[in-house]
């Protein structure tokens, strides 16, 4: 059922890709063509200009783009933001933006930010300012690190409480707008500086939003003709399934399919087989002697026998055995039958019949062996019946 059903499939499929490559033809699909781009980047950059002669650095000194800063050596932070643009058009962009001055007092809890308190102060303001393609706008504000912290303080003192800690940000909030291919875009950012103010140093760090594109698409009609693969693979794939649906016809009404009780009878013995290996053992059968055989109707009868009589299945080709006392049970395993052979060699003979007769066969085997081989000594038949004996 399932190999009809694969080459169902396969037929179906075939015929599908056929009717869609020769039929239908050519396909014709809308998609949308990126006809220009804007981008827009902006940063942040900093830096300090040191006020007194140290060991380490000299007044006027310029010192830029660091982690920390000495509060007492170069007290002013100047920050400078950019913002630039790039239009494919050679457009130019309109810009807005708001620099301020936010200091508070921020604690986490449960994983959230709390602010306790906050100021804000507006420091620059850049109000539709063009940009020329290609171009930048920048400016540069400044704050002082112990005027914060004595601002800072001076608000812990009014409210008698210095809860979490002290953060101060430069804020740029801005909005940058163009156009490309007569689609209008606007982008809104905010960038800034953190700053961690300390008596002795103050470190700071950037955040921004970096660079960002716009595309202007305009839909474009293309006409995907089909492969190669969907020309020919499509008849191929349906007539090779046709063909196996045939074949499978064909071999089902002259009986080629059929499991013949033979086939059945064997398979079940294979089976049998790899499940109870442990019991069995590979040896030379003994003869029969003063032993009565018993014949068994499968190998898990035999194997039951063994469990019971705590002995070991004695297998010698397809002839197994197991000695108990004075019986020999034996058990002959089914032919194995050539799946390529004709259905009427595979189920000529039924496989009880098989099995009868392999029986019977074993057992004239038994005894005309012992007859024949009386005088013959196998070289590891006295061990082989002293374990089975036990």
């Amino acid at each position: 059922m399932l190999i009809l059903l694969v080459t169902l499939a396969l037929t179906l499929a075939g015929g599908y890709v056929t009717y869609d490559s020769h039929v239908d033809g050519a396909e014709t699909v809308t998609e949308q063509q990126t006809v220009g781009t804007w981008t827009v980047e902006s940063g942040f950059e900093h830096g300090a200009t040191v006020t007194r002669d140290t060991e380490v650095f000299s007044a006027g000194e310029q010192l830029s783009n660091r982690s920390l800063y000495f509060t007492t050596a170069s007290p002013e932070l100047d920050g400078t933001y950019t913002v630039s643009h790039d239009n494919t058009d050679g457009n130019a962009a309109v810009t807005s933006t708001n620099l301020s001055l936010i200091i508070r007092a921020v604690e986490e809890r449960n994983g959230n930010q709390v602010v306790h308190w906050q100021t804000r102060d507006s420091l620059d303001t850049l109000d539709a300012v063009e940009i020329e393609d290609g171009e930048s706008a920048a400016t540069t504000v400044s704050v002082d690190i112990p005027t914060i912290l004595n601002r800072t303080e001076a608000i812990q003192n009014d409210l008698g409480a210095a809860p979490g800690q002290t953060e101060v940000l430069l804020v740029a909030d801005t909005t940058v707008e163009s156009s490309v291919d007569g689609e209008t875009f606007t982008d809104t950012r905010t960038d800034r500086i953190e700053i961690v103010p300390g008596q002795s140093v103050y470190r700071v760090s950037t955040t921004t939003t970096g660079a960002t594109s716009y595309d202007a698409t305009e839909p474009v009609t293309r006409t995907i003709e089909p492969t190669r693969l969907e020309l020919y693979g499509g008849p191929v794939l349906c007539v090779f399934g046709l063909v196996c649906m045939a074949f499978l016809g064909t071999a089902r009404w002259r009986g080629w399919l059929v499991v013949t009780d033979r086939e059945r009878a064997r398979n079940e013995f294979e089976r049998a087989r790899n499940d109870f290996d442990e019991w069995i053992s590979t040896a030379r059968i003994p003869d029969t002697d003063d032993r009565t055989p018993v014949p068994t109707n499968s190998l898990a009868d035999l194997v039951d026998i063994a469990i019971d009589s705590d002995r070991r299945v004695l297998e010698d080709g397809d002839q197994y055995a197991v000695l108990v006392d004075n019986e020999i049970y034996t058990y002959t395993a089914p032919p194995a039958v050539d799946p390529l052979s004709s259905p009427v060699a595979r189920g000529t003979e039924p496989a009880s019949e098989d099995r009868d007769d392999a029986t019977a066969s074993l057992s004239s085997l038994l005894f005309n062996d012992s007859t024949e081989d009386a005088d013959a000594t196998h070289p590891n038949e006295s061990d082989t019946r002293d374990s089975n004996d036990g």
